[in-house]
């Protein structure tokens, strides 16, 4: 045995095979980890963009609904029953029906100037004293609204519940018609509105996603949230940052419990939208928010290590299956250096390097030496382009794989924001439409079909105008939708207006509207969210009614009159035709009221704007001004005599006895008239004819009363 002999090199095939093996590992470890690492910050983005909105959400639900209960204090404050503050019965049926279509306000009561209530709902409280709850005291100089606290008063009288009663305060002074104060009108609004408030917003994600709201109170107050921590106290940089940033944001933070968090926050009361300022916080815990990455994670290293492993099977057969050839050709030259002649150098086809390497070797059989460098030289060429190729091959396989694994993570996470957005605007507490730049419905949430009647599978793909818009009003619909998408300009769209939808079966109901658009690549998307207002302006009108009439006898009063008068002038302009003015008292009215007391004068009120009624025409105005002073408006006359013939027969109906509950009174009226003559007194204005009958009536009184005096331009 030959001591002194070198070692063997290594083997070329093997080192290309292990290189392009390690190789191959070595870059499919690496996309995993890029992958894995571009995916937990894409869902830990997702997920506090998503707290966030919920944040935001809960933060205009509250808002809304303290503006609302604020108009609903308003309105009642205005109302003429309560401003005047003697029917005592009427007031708490008034705060009874407030309460029956606002079930959470726990008490609603009017308080008395020196802190005793007068009346209450339900009759709770009435006598007992306020006078040092800060409702009351604060009350008395402005609305005043308090914030968070459990109850005092009402804690014994009001029906057990499975949570203590907590109240948000809300209360105004109330004035009489001549601005004296007559007391504080108080609300306590019970704390479940804002548990309402919640569950409504999360009920379609709490059970899957674990969300939960908390609201706290500027001194870290915790006033709603999970068991166990409300009432208590929080110092979290969720909570700092909601009072540091009005408008919100989110968070990843380890709250008192240990556990991790994505929070998304917020603030109420910016821009002063609401007077009571709380942060809202909606939290998640990190490994539910990020379960979905986490089960996105395993599938991504399960799918990476089979495609691992494929490629490295795939690298080593082509590898050993490219230098199998020079396997062979080396082969034969070693035995042919060894002394042996005889073994055949062989003709290889497989490859054009190949077989001229063969051929060549063939040929430098006898010219071994002379040809040794080009055969080093081919040799190492070789060598060179199998590196490229490989090289290349590698590199094409490398940006096929990572290509295919990002779009499978792209689709998976686009297909679940899709559920998550669909659900929520699924249980939208609004009804939620959008439609494509030609008008088409290409989304129809659950409360759209309850409003407007028309199910989901028969409003899609159609012309979203001709569902929901009056005939009346699609012209102008159309011209709108065509300038913005000429110019962008719209008086619609990112504003929130008020106007007529079209129900399924027909019928008109009146919404509140907010449209917004999305810019897309093929177009625009425009999404719209409805909300019914039907009670909301049936309210209003009742208010408007009641503060244009009058209490005792159900007449116009002094407001409605004001308007009626300029009308009724300016229809005499238009038409050239007389309107006459009746200003007139009740003779006598103060010694009914001495001799038989204030029931029997309002008795004798109530029969003499009956009497006034009956004596004119149904297009005639009669109001009550104040006290025993009452007017009537006669259009459509041809000359004075007639408005004085009138004014007779009011005497003359007037003077009949009037058989009162317990009496029977005979009285008379003064009455002044005015006659407004468009082509004659055209600079008369409503206050001058006013004041014209107002002289003539005092002028029948100086004259013997229970008679009519005809007033002139010139006793002004």
């Amino acid at each position: 045995m030959n001591k002194n002999k070198a070692p063997s090199p290594p083997n070329l095939s093997s080192l290309i095979t292990l290189g392009v093996v390690i190789t191959v590992l070595i870059t499919t470890v690496s996309v995993l980890i890029l992958v894995d690492q571009f995916t937990r910050g894409y869902a830990r983005s997702e997920s506090e963009t998503r707290m966030k909105q919920l944040a935001w959400q809960m933060r205009d639900a509250l808002e809304r609904g303290m503006r609302e209960r604020e108009v609903d204090l308003r309105l009642l404050v205005q109302r003429p029953s309560v401003r005047a503050g003697q029917d005592l019965p009427r007031i708490r049926r008034v705060f009874n029906e407030l309460q029956a279509n606002v079930p959470h306000y726990a008490w609603i009561g009017l308080a008395r100037p020196d802190g005793t209530v007068a009346v209450a709902s339900n009759g709770l409280l009435e006598g007992a004293s306020v006078a040092e709850r800060p409702w009351f005291k604060e009350g008395i100089n402005g609305e005043y609204a308090a914030d968070f606290h459990p109850a005092v008063l009402l804690a014994q009288k009001l029906p057990p519940q499975s949570d203590p009663w907590r109240f948000v305060d809300l209360s105004a002074p109330v004035h009489d018609v001549d601005g004296h104060l007559l007391g504080v009108v108080g609300m306590h609004l019970s704390w479940s509105w804002a548990r309402d408030i919640a569950a409504k917003l999360l009920d379609p994600t709490v059970n899957r996603y674990d969300v939960e709201v908390i609201l706290v109170r500027d001194d870290g107050t915790v006033i709603l949230g999970p068991k166990g921590m409300e009432e208590g106290k929080v110092d979290t940089p969720s909570w700092r940052a909601a009072k540091a940033s009005p408008e919100g944001g989110s968070l990843l933070e380890t709250w008192p419990d240990g556990r991790r968090y994505v929070s998304g926050y917020a603030r109420t009361g910016r821009n002063d939208g609401m007077k009571l300022q709380w942060s809202v916080i909606v939290r998640q815990p990190e490994t539910v928010a990020l379960h979905a990455f986490r089960d996105l994670e395993q599938r991504v290293i399960l799918v990476g290590a089979l495609s691992g492993a494929v490629l490295v099977i795939l690298a080593f057969i082509l590898t050993r299956r490219l230098v199998a050839p020079i396997n062979a050709l080396s082969a034969a030259l070693e035995q042919r250096a060894a002394g042996r002649p005889d073994v055949a150098i062989p003709q290889v086809n497989s490859y054009r390097e190949i077989q001229l390497l063969s051929s060549t070797l063939v040929n430098m059989v006898e010219r071994e030496e002379a040809y040794l460098r080009e055969v080093r030289s081919l040799n190492e060429s070789l060598e060179q382009r199998v590196a490229e190729r490989t090289s290349r091959l590698h590199e094409t396989a490398s940006a096929l794989q990572q290509a295919l694994d990002q779009q499978q993570a792209n689709q998976i996470q686009l297909e679940e924001s899709a559920a998550e957005l669909r659900a929520i605007l699924e249980n939208a507490q609004d009804a939620f439409i959008a439609a494509d730049e030609q008008g088409r419905v290409v989304e129809w949430n659950r409360q759209a079909e309850l409003l407007l009647g028309w199910p989901r599978d028969q409003a899609m793909g159609r012309d979203m105008a001709e569902l929901i818009i009056p005939p009346d009003m699609r012209a102008a619909h159309n011209r709108g939708m065509a300038q913005f998408l000429k110019d962008g300009t719209s008086v619609v769209i990112n504003n929130r207006i008020e106007l007529q939808a079209l129900h399924h079966d027909g019928h008109e109901l009146p919404v509140e509207i907010t449209v917004g658009h999305v810019k897309r690549q093929s177009g625009h998307l425009f999404i719209a969210f409805l909300h019914d207002i039907t009670e909301r302006l049936a309210f209003r009108d009742q208010m408007r009614e009641l503060a244009l009439t009058d209490v005792l006898t159900s007449l116009p009063n002094r407001r409605a009159f004001s308007d009626r008068l300029p009308e009724g002038m300016m229809r005499a302009r238009r038409a050239d035709q007389l309107l006459a003015l009746f200003f007139m008292d009740i003779d006598g009215f103060k010694g009914v009221n001495d001799r038989y007391g204030h029931e029997a004068g309002d008795e004798l009120l109530v029969e003499f704007a009956r009497r006034l009624q009956r004596s004119v025409r149904d297009v005639d105005t009669v109001a009550r001004l104040a006290g025993d002073e009452f007017v009537v408006i006669l259009e459509n006359l041809q000359t004075q005599e007639d408005a004085v013939m009138v004014a007779e027969k009011i005497l003359h109906t007037i003077r009949e006895p009037f058989q009162l509950t317990h009496s029977t009174v005979n009285i008379s009226s003064s009455i002044g008239v005015a006659v407004y003559q468009p082509n004659l007194d055209g600079e008369v204005g409503p206050e001058e004819l006013l004041a014209m009958t107002d002289k003539a009536m005092y002028a029948a009184k100086r004259l013997g009363k229970n008679r009519v005096e005809l007033g002139r331009v010139g006793d002004v």
